[in-house]
């Protein structure tokens, strides 16, 4: 990896001028918004094939793969670049969802943001008023970057783009960070708010970003504002239950009503099985299918083979190929995959090849999966075996983003990134009744390892989380702790939805909370946080 982006860019314009086919893999389904009419869409990296839309003095460049939407109403634009759904008025379709969010704007902005908070789907909402106010999805699985280059305003789905167009340097710091051995042991994220560029910083889930006419950006939080609802009594359980299943049955049929040509990807772990069991009503809308490019990836793709077999469904198994030289243009293509989100996430190159083949493939229009039901599952104290302080310190950020053995002076920068992050996102401690562990997973890590995760597989298709839902977020977290720490909570959703995946008690041994690697991270944790305050 350079430093030198431009060097970079300019190697994949090389690719480009050869295999023009592959224009449409750079930067797969992004948006790029700004007020500089300098900007040439003919040029790279848009190659004059990006939608370019006009908005109170702005434009923005929509990838042709990404959905998007506009409604102007009383001299104010609002604009939904990606997809949204709404379980609880059966509303499948951006116009009449813009619509309804642009009545409740103009009532108060606190409306605004209670009319997103019912939608489901991966998305960004700009508001084009006096000032522009964005914000993203339940997880904040669509990207927003924002910042001022050359005092150009910038939002972005994806930094290395406003990079190469204004030939940005990656920030030393990051250039450090992504090069050491022990990044790829993580995550794979970056600290904070951070981007790989200084100009450019991100936001994310239960946050918007304000831009007043003076160009000055201001994060804000607009969740939560009040208390979780307390489940006291075996009724609220149960009612609780049935409502979770109520809003994600409601999600998936919203889904096949919206893209006909849908798949639900399976592991056989407990999310996949609830996502499946949710579903039962309207198998015959969906294909089913697995990968197998590992070991694991066996062994979760026969679980959920066997799973369909027995409530009568015809599952798919696609096998990866092992070598790359399999694989027509590998490099080119690994090259743009790369570049596209900005030298930051070390895929391995089974991951790439998958990639690469769903690319190709084409089964399908839109892939549904399952893993944003992870917040709700008491991720590290599953991981950990251990309870965490109620109050969380910059140092247990640091350490939850990645392990930094032997690396003392970017462990220190890492803890002063989260330590200004947390008080800028207002998440120095938990808010009400909310765990900070919880938030953290929610808002940090789901926010940008999920982000980029789903980010890299955007070349191949269009993903949605019927998961992906602040309510039904918010309802889960509702629910008694130890309940959703073993799973209790899911099984039960899984019997009201479909009793048959219940009872075939199929189940999968999750190995990445019981192997080696997670006792010697444990013991690092414990000794890097133990007296940190």
């Amino acid at each position: 990896m350079k430093s030198t982006v431009t060097g970079n860019s300019e190697s994949i314009k090389k690719i480009l001028e050869k295999k023009p086919q592959y224009r449409e893999c750079l930067f797969s389904r992004g948006y790029f918004i700004t007020d500089d009419p300098s900007v040439r869409e003919n040029d790279y990296p848009f190659y004059g094939e990006w939608t370019i839309e006009s908005i109170n003095g702005y434009r923005i460049f929509i990838h042709k793969d990404q959905d998007y939407c506009i409604h102007k109403e009383n001299g104010v634009s609002f604009i939904i670049i990606g997809h949204a759904y709404n379980p609880f008025n059966d509303v499948y379709e951006e116009k009449t969802l813009l619509k309804n969010a642009a009545a409740a704007y103009f009532e108060c902005h606190e409306n605004f943001f209670e009319s997103i908070n019912d939608w489901t789907g991966i998305f960004c909402v700009f508001v084009f008023d006096k000032n522009i106010i964005g914000v993203q999805d339940c997880a904040g699985i669509k990207a927003l970057y924002y910042g001022a280059v050359n005092d150009n305003i910038c939002f972005t789905s994806h930094p290395q783009l406003v990079a190469d167009i204004y030939g940005l340097k990656m920030d030393p710091f990051i250039e450090k960070l992504v090069a050491n051995r022990f990044y790829n042991i993580g995550n794979r994220y970056l600290p904070g708010d951070l981007s790989p560029f200084a100009e450019l910083k991100r936001i994310g889930a239960n946050v918007y970003i304000n831009c007043n006419e003076k160009k000055d950006f201001s994060v804000h939080r607009f969740y939560p504002v009040r208390p979780l609802p307390e489940c006291n009594t075996e009724e609220d359980y149960e009612r609780g239950v049935q409502e979770a299943y109520r809003i994600l049955h409601k999600n998936i049929e919203l889904a096949s009503l919206k893209w006909p040509n849908s798949a639900i990807s399976l592991s056989g772990g407990t999310d996949s099985k609830t996502t499946l069991a949710c579903a039962n009503g309207f198998y015959d809308r969906f294909s089913y299918f697995s990968f197998q490019s590992k070991d694991t990836e066996v062994t979760d793709s026969e679980a959920a083979h066997e799973i369909c077999e027995k409530i009568g469904l015809k599952h798919d198994i696609y096998p990866i190929p092992a070598n790359n030289e399999e694989i027509e243009d590998y490099d080119e293509l690994k090259a743009i995959i790369i570049h596209s989100y900005g030298y930051v996430r070390g895929l391995a190159e089974r991951e790439i090849r998958k990639h690469i083949c769903m690319y190709r493939w084409n089964y399908f229009d839109t892939e549904i999966k399952s893993w944003i039901s992870e917040i709700v599952r008491v991720f590290f104290e599953r991981k950990y075996g251990m309870k965490f302080p109620k109050r969380l310190t910059a140092r247990h950020f640091s350490i939850f983003q990645t392990r930094y053995f032997a690396s003392p002076s970017l462990l220190s920068k890492s803890d002063r990134i989260y330590k200004e992050y947390m008080k800028k996102f207002d998440l120095e401690e938990a808010k009400f009744n909310f765990e900070h562990t919880d938030m953290y997973y929610w808002e940090v890590r789901m926010s940008s390892w999920g982000m980029m995760v789903t980010q890299s597989l955007d070349i191949c298709h269009r993903i949605t989380f019927p998961f992906n839902n602040r309510r039904l977020v918010e309802l889960m977290l509702s629910l008694p702790r130890e309940e959703r720490k073993t799973d209790k909570t899911h099984n039960e959703i899984i019997k009201v939805a479909n009793k048959d995946i219940y009872d075939a008690n199929i189940h999968i041994l999750n190995n990445y909370f019981h192997s080696g690697r997670i006792m010697l991270e444990k013991a690092y944790f414990v000794y890097r946080t133990l007296f940190r305050k």
